[in-house]
């Protein structure tokens, strides 16, 4: 009597190959579905369910292959059916190898899905702030007790580049308090006044000191990017993959989110100016756009020590927020009332939200268990 085929190296090799694969391949058709998903019109949950279930069919066959049609018996033989035609049962070893497939598989879905946040820009003084305020601050939903909350997560990352100039805040690594003194002098630095009576505390970085001395030099601006970009990416990416998985819900510290839709929604100057790698990280791109007088007006107004050239430097050192906004999937205006705006940045909550009934993982694992059980019982 034949033993029990073992497997071959080559077996296992290929095996381990296809194991490993799944992970990026989840992730990929994870993030593109979440584009596909993203609201666009009064019939897009219906399109939502569909677009993820044809996905998740076309996904799991794919993962499990030939095994859809051929299933292997532990002897390796072949059970001849009613219909004269042959069916192999699947193995235990094989059931299990499958079931891993689909699983790692699902896990890169959701990573992808995370890594597909909002991207929420525009440009100086156009009141990007103040939209980023709105989308946090809750709803009223009084005149539709059917309309579910929404929680926009915002990552600030005008928050995270401040951080990183200071001398102590963040982990040496993050930061680049040292680098920039080095680049541009100690005259970027605070002036010490007996600051905090404390001797062995370093001066923080001017940030008025710096601007001014990087916003007129195309160069010095260069520089003072490639310094600062490569942490601020660093940060603002572990923050989404942070938020976007919800890994704060494990933690006794965070209380857990009523809410039942949950956005992730970075806050970000330069989207633009970050070039396609940066524009690609983010499924939907909501701009905040003005009248470009208006934005003059606002910027010297807002900061009145500025003389209204120095304005125009920093407006110039930017993208035209008119041709961001031409880029964008989503344009808020901020030209008039603040009525207005909250009313705009209520319909882009609701628009940007809106997902299927059906998330791609559930479907995924659905049709896998189906497809297995199915060709396992034959």
């Amino acid at each position: 009597m034949a033993g029990i085929p073992q497997p071959s190296y080559g077996v296992l090799g290929t095996e381990l190959i296809l194991l490993f694969f799944q992970l990026p391949f989840g992730v990929v058709v994870g993030a593109v579905t979440e584009r596909f998903s993203r609201c666009s019109h009064s019939h897009a949950k219906l399109r939502n369910i569909i677009i993820n279930s044809m996905i998740a069919f076309a996904s799991v066959s794919f993962i499990l292959g030939h095994h859809t049609r051929l299933s292997w018996h532990a002897s390796g033989g072949a059970t001849p059916s009613h219909d004269g035609k042959s069916h192999e049962r699947i193995s235990v070893g094989m059931l299990m190898s499958l079931m891993t497939r689909i699983f790692i598989f699902v896990s890169g879905t959701v990573v992808g899905a995370a890594l597909q946040p909002v991207g929420l820009t525009g440009g100086i003084a156009t009141g990007k702030s103040t939209v980023s305020s709105l989308l946090q601050s809750p709803q009223n939903n009084a005149d539709d007790e059917n309309e579910k909350e929404i929680e926009f997560i915002i990552i600030d990352v005008d928050g995270i580049a401040h951080d990183i100039l200071l001398p102590n805040k963040l982990a040496n690594n993050e930061s680049v308090y040292d680098r920039l003194v080095s680049e541009f002098g100690t005259d970027i630095l605070v002036k010490d006044e007996g600051q905090d009576n404390d001797n062995n505390a370093s001066p923080n970085i001017d940030r008025r000191k710096l601007g001014d001395l990087v916003f007129p030099d195309r160069h010095k601006r260069r520089k003072l990017n490639s310094i600062t970009h490569p942490k601020i990416i660093k940060i603002m990416l572990k923050r989404i993959l942070f938020e976007g998985l919800n890994l704060g819900r494990f933690s006794k510290q965070n209380p857990k989110s009523k809410s039942a839709l949950r956005v992730v929604c970075v806050d970000i100057p330069l989207l633009f100016e970050g070039g396609l790698p940066m524009r690609m990280l983010f499924g939907t791109i909501i701009v905040v756009a003005c009248k470009s007088t208006l934005q003059l007006e606002r910027l010297h107004k807002r900061n009145p020590d500025l003389t209204l050239e120095q304005c125009r430097q920093r407006i110039a050192s930017q993208i035209p927020v008119e041709e961001k906004a031409r880029r964008a999937h989503v344009v808020i205006r901020n030209d008039e009332s603040l009525k207005s705006l909250k009313s705009q940045v209520w319909q882009v909550k609701r628009q940007v939200a809106r997902r299927g009934i059906i998330e791609l993982p559930w479907l995924v694992i659905g049709f896998g268990g189906l497809l297995l059980t199915q060709y396992s019982i034959n």
